[in-house]
């Protein structure tokens, strides 16, 4: 079955030894192939618009916009190429996931952590992994007098229903 992504989630967390960022993007699309009896099969596409987020404050926005050069490099995708190590129990599904991240120009593999819901209906699915931003080119910025860490750590959500 093939689902369209209707609404999404990715909370991005850098850390600091004095403060932690959280950073949060709601415009995720995509789609996904999936059959819940070969949830190993599955396949899927997301795209973030990463020139719509919130860092907490318009500064944070701000130097983040800047340092990261976010309207050069709008669109980020993943997109999924294998699910492994799945344990089903009725409609809900925890897994690991890989895949790969494009953005800036660069693609990193990702191996995530998940979780998720598949029916006939509706597919959910939420996981986590950890990145090191220097892997897509990038050095963490530093607010004001703190300098946050290059390795962040990242949780994503997605929700779609059927295609008709």
């Amino acid at each position: 079955m093939k689902y369209r992504v209707e609404s999404g989630k990715l909370t991005v967390q850098a850390r600091s030894k004095l403060h932690d960022t959280t950073t949060v993007w709601t415009k995720v699309t995509g789609e996904v192939e999936a059959d819940a009896s070969a949830i190993e099969a599955a396949r899927a596409t997301f795209t973030v618009d990463m020139t719509s987020f919130d860092a907490g404050d318009w500064l944070k926005n701000r130097k983040l916009k800047k340092d990261f050069d976010m309207d050069a490099h709008p669109t980020a995708t993943f997109e999924l190429r294998a699910v492994k190590d799945v344990v089903r129990d009725g409609t809900k599904f925890t897994a690991t996931a890989e895949g790969v991240l494009r953005w800036r120009g660069k693609q990193v593999v990702l191996t995530l952590a998940g979780r998720g819901t598949l029916d006939d209906v509706r597919v959910e699915a939420s996981a986590a992994f950890e990145i090191d931003i220097k892997q897509l080119g990038l050095s963490a910025p530093r607010f004001l007098m703190i300098k946050m860490e290059d390795e962040v750590s990242v949780e994503v959500s997605v929700r779609g229903a059927v295609l008709a």
